[in-house]
């Protein structure tokens, strides 16, 4: 897949890569095609044959488990 602004995967950071390999299928083809390929919510919805708040939630849902994979401190809140 094409990454936006010529980056290319090898300039991605590794743990980034990682978490986003660990999101499940949906999620992570939600995240490509609205961030990497810049779709909005409608043409991605277009895109999966979904509906546009489908969108909308697997993108919630990615946002929040990257940002607990990717920020260690978070992940011990979480746990107390």
């Amino acid at each position: 897949m094409p990454a936006a602004s010529g980056a290319s995967a090898s300039q991605v950071d590794p743990q980034i890569m990682a978490a986003l390999k660990r999101l499940p299928a949906r999620q992570r083809e939600v995240v490509a095609l609205r961030l990497i390929l810049d779709l909005d919510t409608a043409r991605t919805a277009e895109v999966l044959g979904i509906a546009p708040g489908t969108v909308m939630a697997h993108m919630g849902r990615a946002m929040a488990a990257l940002r607990l994979d990717l920020q260690p401190e978070l992940q011990q809140e979480s746990r107390s």
